[in-house]
């Protein structure tokens, strides 16, 4: 009988990926009340709207709670429309950071109440009628931002565990954290307005840790605002994880310019196999980092950078495009600058006026024009015109998908290097090359692109690009490049090597002889067999002695 009478609560949340996983939801799940009869219904954003309607609908609630950041606003607005179109009566009630510092709009969506803060006892003390300063309605406005103690936490059932995910925790990335809040002010962030900070025991994260190591779990992120917050207790974490099984790899975010000598032997050679690492730079310009709140010791900065990269670690870094007194020629020195550090991934994003941040409030001193739907990217600044805005949207396109992607990354850096290029123009270009192609378009058309879009600035660009393009092509491609009858030369050269090839009793469908990418004299020849799935690049001399063999698997990115 009692339980006919517990409150249907569902939770649902739309991720950006399937891989991602909404911890809040979780965090919300293990604190629930006996009263309560719970269910998580995730989604992505992409997802039909109504289709996620009718899964939440199927398990009859009579509450439902969304969790709301600025990369699913638009996707949940939609999503509450087809909720009360299907249940009229359902109670809606929304959470996270989207909606914590604006709440207003959002009531007038049809939905009853907004939770502002953290929610895990507050969410349920509403929904059991007690009053909370955090809870925003159309009939009361909210007078704080919720925070929960962690030690409280620490008493509730794992949310990193739960029999609902363990089907497929070797598929999704799982979310933790050490620590909530941020030391730091920034300007733009969040976070900034969330004072001092609140660690997890060391004696509960052991215990998780040690749940971890069975768990099946490929890849961990953190959640931290900045895990070295704390350099001794860092050090500790971090190593304490090496000790989990190898087949588990680690993400957290650092503040580049603290880390010590210590912390970074540890990331740059007792552990780079391990972690993923994401440093914030944002700025090389100091009046700029300044304004903002951030007080980098912008040298310390570089040499760590450099560090890592040296030393082959998996460094993610930002930079934003917008910040108060960056105009156009500093941020092209501010990527140049990042550029030349030769990070493994360079994110490029667009300043965002946060609902509750200092920016957002003061967003008329700076001349800010922004887009007023999330996730609301400035257009232009008193620095920055938007003919500037959208060049540096080239450019972060370019980055993502010849720099992050591992597909150009060398060959780019080489190009930069040997023709004493400008990194940011020559992004640019591509980035607005690429602009013209028509999707969806093929690997050809996006390497004839560039072929295209570098060839007056680039020396003998094909070189190294039929080397790139043969590289991430599992099956024999046709060259994107106009071939003419081979000269007697090379007709010379092709049955030197294809003697070779017989010699050594290499077994070949396919063979496509091009110009060595290294620019010395003699040929890489690509060679792909009639089975398997792995293609070969034979590197010969000018005299066609064979220099080097390098198998590539079908999934290979990197150079």
């Amino acid at each position: 009988m009692d339980e006919v009478m517990k409150m249907r609560v569902v939770l649902a949340a739309l991720n950006a990926k399937y891989i991602h996983k909404n911890l809040a939801l979780r965090w919300l799940y293990v604190s629930r009340p006996a009263s309560f009869d719970v269910q998580i219904v995730e989604g992505v954003i992409r997802d039909d709207p109504m289709n996620t309607a009718n899964r939440i609908s199927a398990y009859r609630p009579d509450v439902v709670g969304l969790s709301v950041y600025i990369f699913n606003a638009e996707e949940t607005k939609a999503l509450i429309a087809c909720l009360l179109n299907l249940m009229p009566e359902v109670r809606i009630i929304l959470g996270g950071p989207e909606v914590t510092y604006h709440p207003e709009p959002w009531l007038k969506l049809g939905v009853e109440a907004v939770v502002c803060g953290e929610g895990e006892t507050v969410f349920w003390e509403y929904l059991q009628g007690k009053p909370s300063p955090s809870i925003q309605t159309n009939h009361q406005v909210s007078s704080e931002v919720a925070r929960v103690d962690l030690s409280l936490l620490e008493t509730m059932e794992s949310p990193y565990f739960l029999e609902l995910d363990e089907a497929d925790m070797d598929k999704r990335y799982l979310y933790m954290e050490t620590a909530r809040g941020c030391p730091y002010d920034c300007a733009y962030c969040l976070s900034s307005l969330e004072k001092g900070m609140r660690r997890f025991s060391d004696a509960y994260l052991d215990k998780t840790f040690d749940r971890l190591a069975d768990s099946g779990v490929k890849q961990v992120k953190f959640l931290d605002r900045t895990f070295n917050v704390d350099p001794v207790r860092a050090l500790q974490i971090a190593r304490r994880l090496t000790e989990l099984p190898s087949s588990i790899s680690f993400h957290v975010e650092l503040v580049g310019d603290t880390l010590g000598p210590e912390i970074i032997d540890f990331f740059t050679s007792q552990a780079k196999s391990r972690f993923r690492v994401e440093i914030g730079v944002q700025s090389f310009n100091r009046k700029t980092l300044l304004e903002v709140g951030r007080f980098s010791r912008l040298d310390v900065l570089k040499k760590v950078i450099l560090q890592f990269s040296e030393a082959g670690v998996h460094q993610h870094t930002d930079l934003i495009a917008g910040l108060p007194y960056e105009d156009y020629y500093s941020f092209k020195q501010s990527f140049n600058t990042l550029f030349s550090l030769n990070p493994f991934e360079i994110q490029v994003g667009i300043l965002k006026l946060l609902h509750g941040t200092r920016l957002r409030r003061n967003h008329e001193t700076y001349g800010y024009t922004f887009t007023d739907q999330a996730p609301y990217p400035i257009t232009s600044s008193s620095w920055m015109s938007e003919e500037d805005m959208k060049s540096v949207e080239s450019v972060a396109n370019a980055v993502e998908k010849l720099y992050n992607s591992q597909k150009l990354r060398h060959t780019l850096s080489h190009w930069v290097e040997e023709n004493k290029l400008d990194a940011f123009d020559l992004f640019l270009k591509v980035g607005n090359a690429l602009r013209t192609l028509k999707h969806p378009y093929s690997q050809r058309d996006f390497f004839r692109c560039i072929a295209d879009a570098v060839k007056e600035d680039v020396l003998l660009p094909l070189n190294r690009l039929k080397g790139d393009y043969y590289r991430l092509s599992p099956i024999y491609p046709q060259p994107f490049w106009e071939e003419g009858e081979l000269d007697d030369q090379g007709k010379e050269v092709r049955k030197a090597i294809r003697n070779r090839l017989d010699s050594n009793k290499i077994s070949v469908k396919h063979m496509k002889i091009v110009e060595r990418a290294d620019g010395k004299v003699g040929s890489d020849v690509w060679v792909y067999p009639a089975l398997g799935k792995s293609h070969t690049v034979l590197r010969f001399d000018e005299k066609y002695n064979l220099e080097s063999e390098t198998v590539y698997e079908s999934t290979h990115r990197d150079a």
